[in-house]
């Protein structure tokens, strides 16, 4: 069951002011699909253009799903999934160099399972406004991280870094916020099959890792 679905846009526009639109939808019982996460990132473009018509430079929509149970916790060795799509008007900026939490100044990077490249539909408003190339990349993170005062934040390959993605802390189910210790042991790896098991449970037409990289 996915225990929190969150999405956010933040977009670096051509006119150099800032903005950003955060939406939250209460508990969600089926999978997020690829289509959802288009859908996502075209009416959030929608939105850009009514305060940026010359468009911005890139933009993201973020979704991170919780273990379902203390079982699933144990196996994922104390890590939340994280999905971040990105869409950008230069395809040199793709794939991210790294995603990270940054709380207090420390930075925490978050370990990538896998990405695909992709175009973005022409005639969209996300083509237009946000730009043609995207990205899909899964992530773990670990659970204390994601539960911190700070930012999920994108290093692009080239020219942006500390690309605000998402205003931490998360909000984790029960059994994580009764963990005295939600950081991950050093080394800490998830077991292959509780998180392949999450990753079909929770994600759908995406081309999906089976373990850590």
């Amino acid at each position: 069951m996915r225990v929190a679905l969150i999405w956010i846009l933040t977009a670096l526009l051509s006119t150099a002011a800032h903005a950003q639109t955060l939406t939250r939808r209460p508990v969600a019982q089926n999978p997020v699909t690829s289509a959802e996460m288009t859908e996502r990132l075209e009416k959030s473009a929608v939105r850009t253009a009514k305060s940026a018509p010359k468009g911005a430079a890139r933009g993201a929509s973020v979704d991170f799903s919780w273990p379902a149970d203390a079982d699933e916790y144990r196996k994922l060795a104390k890590h939340v999934l994280v999905l971040v799509s990105v869409v950008t008007q230069d395809a040199a900026e793709l794939p991210l160099r790294r995603v990270n939490v940054d709380s207090n100044g420390k930075q925490t990077q978050l370990t990538k399972l896998s990405s695909q490249l992709s175009g973005v539909q022409q005639g969209s408003v996300t083509f237009s406004v946000l730009g043609p190339y995207r990205e899909d990349g899964f992530y773990l993170a670990p659970a204390g991280a994601m539960m911190a005062d700070g930012h999920l934040q994108a290093d692009f390959a080239v020219r942006r870094i500390g690309f605000n993605l998402y205003r931490l802390p998360g909000t984790p189910p029960d059994f994580i916020k009764a963990d005295s210790d939600p950081m991950p042991a050093k080394d800490a790896r998830p077991e292959t099959p509780a998180l392949k098991a999450m990753l079909q449970r929770e994600y759908k037409g995406f081309e999906l890792p089976a373990s850590p990289r």
